[in-house]
C-alpha cells in the first residue's frame, strides 16, 4: 500500500513538473532528478558513530508542508573526532523530488518558502530521501547549527525543517 502512495506522489510530482517547465532542458533535469531520488530510496542506510550534540524532529505542521512537499523524522548533529556531521535517522522520510538539498542555519528552523534566506547554508544534495544518511559539515562550531532544512533547489520549495536542541 505504501508503494502505491509513493508512485502516486511521484506521478503527481512529475505531472506538476511537466506543467511548470518552460524548456525541454528543465524537464529533463526534473525527470533525471526524480530518477536519482528513486534510486536513493533503495540504497542502504548510512550511519556514522559519534557524540550526539543535538537532535530534533522535522516539524510536520510547518506551513510549507503539503501533499507534494513534505518530510518527517529525526536529524542529529554529531561530533566525530572534532568534525561535525548531520545524521538523518532511519525514520526520516521525504516526498519524492528532483533536487533536494540539505541546509543548516544558526537560526531557528524556517516553516515556509518565503522564509528562505542567506541564513541557510547549503550542506549538499540529499543522499537518502527515506532513511539514514550522514553529511559532513564545513563548520566545526556547533553553535552555527541550530536547525536543518530540506529544500528543493530546482523549484524553490520548502520540504521540511527541524530545530536541533
Amino acid at each position: 500500500m505504501q508503494a502505491n502512495k509513493f508512485y502516486t506522489l511521484l506521478g503527481s510530482t512529475l505531472i506538476a513538473a511537466l506543467c511548470a517547465q518552460s524548456t525541454e532542458a528543465k524537464l529533463f533535469d526534473a525527470i533525471g532528478g526524480h530518477l536519482k531520488d528513486l534510486q536513493g530510496r533503495f540504497s542502504e542506510h548510512q550511519f556514522i558513530e559519534g557524540q550526539k550534540l543535538k537532535s530534533g524532529q522535522i516539524n510536520e505542521s510547518a506551513k510549507g508542508q503539503d501533499l507534494l512537499h513534505n518530510s518527517s523524522g529525526t536529524w542529529s548533529l554529531l561530533s566525530v573526532d572534532g568534525v561535525l556531521y548531520l545524521q538523518s535517522s532511519q525514520d526520516f522520510a521525504s516526498s519524492p523530488g528532483p533536487d533536494y538539498h540539505i541546509y543548516v542555519s544558526s537560526k531557528q528552523a524556517i516553516e515556509d518558502n518565503d522564509q528562505f534566506t542567506d541564513d541557510q547554508i547549503e550542506v549538499g544534495r540529499l543522499k537518502k530521501p527515506n532513511g539514514a544518511a550522514f553529511y559532513r559539515l564545513k563548520t566545526q562550531d556547533p553553535t552555527e547549527v541550530q536547525s536543518v532544512l530540506i529544500w528543493c533547489k530546482q523549484f524553490n520549495e520548502f520540504i521540511g525543517a527541524a530545530d536541533l536542541r
